[in-house]
């Protein structure tokens, strides 16, 4: 059980910030000019992408406060980096960004310490 909770914890953290860049991207740059900082704050917490964003945050923080209850934290909390492999495959796929081949190899060796890390 402490894994699926972690598992939702992962995914849910990694769709929440590729809503949220959808939903900027749609928004757009963030103002210069502070004075149009506010308005800018009202597109986005009103994207629905955004919303979605804060609604998967929410989530991520109720499976992992109930995962935490149930596992130690040096043990379960290296699974969160999980989250890097998930963000660049789908920024690969859904935003068309270029993920090289030494981020893969960076994510790749996060993995393996990842895996490292659940066989103690």
């Amino acid at each position: 059980m402490v894994y699926l909770l972690v598992l939702v914890s992962v995914v849910a953290m990694s769709g929440s910030q590729l809503l949220l860049k959808k939903g900027l991207l749609q928004v757009g740059e963030y103002p210069r000019n502070i004075a149009d900082l506010g308005s800018f704050l009202l597109r986005s917490y009103t994207n629905g992408y955004v919303i979605g964003a804060v609604l998967l945050t929410i989530v991520t923080a109720l499976a992992w406060l109930l995962a935490l209850t149930r596992a130690e934290l040096s043990h379960i909390y290296p699974f969160m980096a999980l989250s890097y492999f998930f963000v660049a495959l789908f920024s690969l796929i859904i935003f068309k960004e270029d993920v090289n081949p030494l981020r893969w190899a960076g994510i790749a060796v996060i993995c393996i310490g990842v895996a490292l890390v659940s066989r103690s």
